[in-house]
């Protein structure tokens, strides 16, 4: 019988918003089991949930992932003008490349001996601290300046952190992990303040910043707890969730969220965290980031994630273009400032055909299978009543204000001033 690998890499489905988006999973499935999960809330739907909910897991195939990269243009399909340019790609988006399935079969460790072997930048996305003391990872990450590594903490309280990630090391040795990768003279350590979880991150989240600065953290990136109130899976978690929050949770989204289906709480609510967490990193001189819609436009740069601004990221996207606009005098940014980079990287493939990308729903098929990413790009940025438009999923930190000589429109920045 054939051996079943996993597929990725894969187009992450906030492309329009996403400085790396050509996001990376060693495995299709994390052995950690964290309450707040969305990758859980998507894949543990329809055929593929009793497996998924069982840990079945399947890795991907390294001698396919080392060509991908070797021969782009042969091999690399629609992700060759991303490899080719060499940007950064986000790995960890779905599944942790350190959990215990990477400390069983040590696929991670095999490619991290190759993309070490072609010099290719890198940004980490992990809760696992253990590999931060194993010499066989360690060598290769030690001075590699294009490898950064971003630790995902929500709280310093160890028992909470307990009961929500499951499986997952305590904050302290998270935060010691920070400190090793920082001491490794890699590309720098960041926290991951993410999701921010009223009730459970509130009570010690400075005292968490001031922390991992300690450690040697330069940057942090944080983004607010959102509910997906359709989700089966986070249904059955939310009573734990709700006594460690002290609050219910449900109740609270849905009075204070503008939306339904998908929560996000309003940005009323969240700007006093918001503005503490950026005072403080302005203090300690850390980089701060905001990876929730609401206040993305107080990001140091345009990439969300944190990466520093001299990284070769993706500028064809939003959160630049907010940043853009923030920075001029005139406080205006056109299709024009994003257009390059989309073009290079996304125009060559259908939306209907974009790996790993959700194109299930019949009426957005019907709408734009016949675009090009680039196209479905840009009419995501001249239709501002699309919920991923500038305007709409900024909550107007963008507005609509003109139109360009080729009729694109042109957003004025009127984003948070603190």
């Amino acid at each position: 019988m054939a051996t079943k690998y996993y597929g990725s890499p894969r187009w992450s489905n906030e492309i329009a918003d996403c400085s790396m988006p050509m996001t990376f999973d060693t495995y299709s499935n994390c052995s950690f089991g964290c309450l707040y999960c969305f990758a859980q809330f998507q894949r543990g739907l329809g055929k593929a949930k009793d497996s998924y909910l069982a840990k079945e897991v399947c890795n991907v195939n390294v001698d396919r992932i080392k060509r991908m990269f070797t021969d782009p243009d042969q091999y690399a399909g629609q992700f060759a003008p991303y490899i080719k340019q060499r940007r950064v790609m986000q790995w960890g988006g779905l599944s942790d490349q350190f959990d215990g399935f990477e400390k069983q079969r040590g696929v991670t460790l095999e490619l991290l001996r190759f993309f070490k072997e072609i010099n290719y930048p890198l940004c980490f996305s992990t809760k696992a601290a253990w590999f931060t003391e194993d010499e066989r990872y360690m060598e290769l990450i030690r001075g590699q300046r294009n490898w950064n590594f971003k630790f995902s903490i929500i709280t310093m309280d160890e028992a909470k952190a307990k009961a929500i990630e499951r499986g997952v090391p305590s904050p302290k040795q998270r935060l010691e992990a920070i400190r090793r990768i920082a001491e490794a003279d890699a590309g720098g350590a960041t926290l991951r303040l993410r999701p921010f979880i009223i009730g459970v991150t509130t009570p010690t989240y400075l005292d968490l910043i001031r922390a991992a600065h300690g450690c040697g953290a330069s940057a942090m990136s944080t983004e607010f707890f959102c509910v997906e109130q359709r989700s089966p899976t986070l249904r059955a978690f939310l009573p734990t969730l709700n006594a460690l929050a002290g609050f219910d949770i449900m109740a609270f989204y849905r009075k204070y969220s503008a939306q339904s289906g998908y929560l996000r709480l309003n940005r009323k609510v969240k700007e006093p965290f918001m503005r503490k967490m950026k005072e403080l990193c302005e203090d300690v001189g850390m980089r701060f980031y905001v990876s929730d819609a609401h206040f993305k436009e107080l990001s140091c740069n345009g990439s969300c994630c944190g990466l520093p601004p001299t990284w070769n990221y993706s500028r064809g996207q939003w959160c630049e273009a907010l940043q853009i606009a923030k920075n001029r005098p005139n406080h205006r940014v056109g299709w024009v400032d994003v257009r390059d980079d989309i073009e290079q990287l996304v125009s060559g493939f259908t939306w209907a055909r974009a790996s790993g990308f959700n194109c299930n729903s019949s009426e957005r098929r019907a709408k734009y299978e016949g675009m090009t990413m680039a196209d479905y790009m840009k009419w995501l940025w001249n239709n501002p009543q699309s919920g991923q438009s500038p305007y709409k999923l900024f909550e107007g930190a963008l507005l609509p204000v003109d139109k360009d000589s080729e009729g694109n429109l042109i957003y004025k920045y009127n984003g948070a001033t603190f």
